[in-house]
Formats: C-alpha cells, structure tokens, sequence
C-alpha cells in the first residue's frame, strides 16, 4: 500500500509539473547516452527500440513519442491498457507512465514495473524521443 501511494505522489507530481511547463520542458536536457545505459538497464528485459524489432513482454518502442497508445504492431496489450490508453505519446505522456505505470493504468502489464528513478527519467525520455 505504501508503494502505491509514493507511486501515487510521483505521478501527481510529475502531472502537477508538465501542467505548469507544458510540453517537453526537461527533456531536452536529457543526456543520450546516459538514457542508453538506462534503456539497457531498466527496459531492454522486456522492450526492443530498434525499428522493425519484435516485441516482448512489452512493445518495441521506436518511434514512441510519436504514436497513438496501444498500436504497436503486433503486440497484445492488457484488456485495461487498451481501453484507457486513447492517447498519443509525448515525452511528457512516457515520463508519467514509466515513473507510475501501475497508477497510471491499473493492471496494465507494466504494473509489475516500479517506475524509473525520478534522477534517470530526463536521460531516459531523451533517448526514447530520439528513437524514431
């Protein structure tokens, strides 16, 4: 319970900062190859990033900052991500779902996720918006 609710607050958070900022405000300053290594240590388990590489467990994400939520080709998602997910990626969309994907989509396949550190989410995001 304690996890969700800090789940819960940095998600708030991070929401509470985008509305003030708008769109894209950090991460910009995001260093790349950092967001390489956190890629490869936090997502690469189960996300590819490279276009045309197949899924598994999760989507590949290439070119995720860019496309509709839940239309990855091929890939299965969770019957709740589908029907909440009715967005378009942004950079700013990715960072409050990877900090929180279980309070983001409840029972989405990502919930088992803890969320990327608050300190690694501007490299992380850098390098997912540069893949496309």
């Amino acid at each position: 319970m304690r996890q969700a609710s800090l789940a819960l607050t940095r998600l708030v958070a991070l929401l509470v900062v985008v509305t003030a900022f708008g769109s894209g405000f950090a991460f910009a300053d995001g260093d790349l190859a950092k967001g390489v290594k956190i890629f490869e240590r936090e997502c690469a388990l189960c996300h590819t990033i490279g276009k045309g590489e197949p899924n598994r467990f999760g989507s590949n994400l290439f070119g995720i900052t860019q496309r509709k939520a839940a239309t990855a080709p091929g890939y299965k998602y969770s019957q709740q991500f589908t029907a909440m997910a009715t967005w378009i990626w942004t950079p700013d969309r990715v960072a409050s779902f990877v900090v929180a994907p279980a309070a983001t989509i409840p029972g989405n396949k990502m919930s088992v996720f803890q969320g990327v550190a608050d300190s690694d989410l501007d490299d992380l995001i850098a390098y997912l918006a540069a893949q496309k």
